[in-house]
């Protein structure tokens, strides 16, 4: 399928999305993961031990969600979100798939890889995809600051390196600066988190 990816906000480069996958019996799953466009392809790397490796692997489909939300970055990249945060949306094969609800646009795509590793690295594929609201956003410091912070945080529960959590507080002064009440609240979340 030929979906004009621009128009879903996949540019070139590195794209930060909320990735949903679903478990073979049903549970629904959401992570920050990056979108890599290069060259015409889709790519994503997924580490070994995630709920989100175990269900591509599993079922080899993720939708990838752009939304704009700080909390729903942190706390999908740090726990678990409720299930309420979901809404399903039929496959072509008839199978219930989880989108995020309130996102701005989502696409949903097959996984074509060839081994699984520590890494897994798949070539995308664009199955269907649907955009809901297309709002125009300037670039706001805090949130990409927010971003930022949360990828930090996920090294920082794998590594446990004082490192991350010095790099974490070097945002503050761009959030507090530049942000909204709701990057504000996304930041103190990821400490609250942590």
């Amino acid at each position: 399928m030929n979906l004009e990816l621009d128009r879903y906000g996949l540019w070139e480069g590195i794209n930060e999305v909320i990735v949903t996958t679903v478990s073979l019996d049903g549970k629904p799953n959401a992570a920050p993961i990056g979108i890599i466009r290069r060259e015409g392809k889709l790519m994503v790397r997924v580490y070994n031990g995630s709920q989100t490796y175990s269900n591509i692997m599993e079922t080899r489909l993720l939708a990838a969600n752009m939304v704009y939300d700080p909390v729903l970055f942190v706390r999908s990249a740090l726990s678990d979100v409720d299930d309420d945060v979901f809404k399903f949306i039929k496959t072509d094969n008839g199978e219930d798939f989880p989108v995020i609800a309130d996102c701005n646009a989502w696409m949903l795509f097959e996984a074509e890889f060839n081994s699984e590793n520590t890494v897994l690295v798949a070539e995308l594929h664009p199955v269907t995809g649907t955009i809901r609201q297309q709002e125009i956003r300037p670039v706001n410091r805090a949130f990409n600051a927010v971003i930022e912070a949360v990828i930090l945080a996920t090294r920082y529960k794998i590594f446990r390196k004082d490192k991350y959590l010095l790099q974490i507080e070097s945002y503050s002064n761009t959030i507090y600066k530049c942000g909204g009440s709701t990057e504000k609240n996304a930041y103190d979340l990821i400490f609250r988190l942590l």
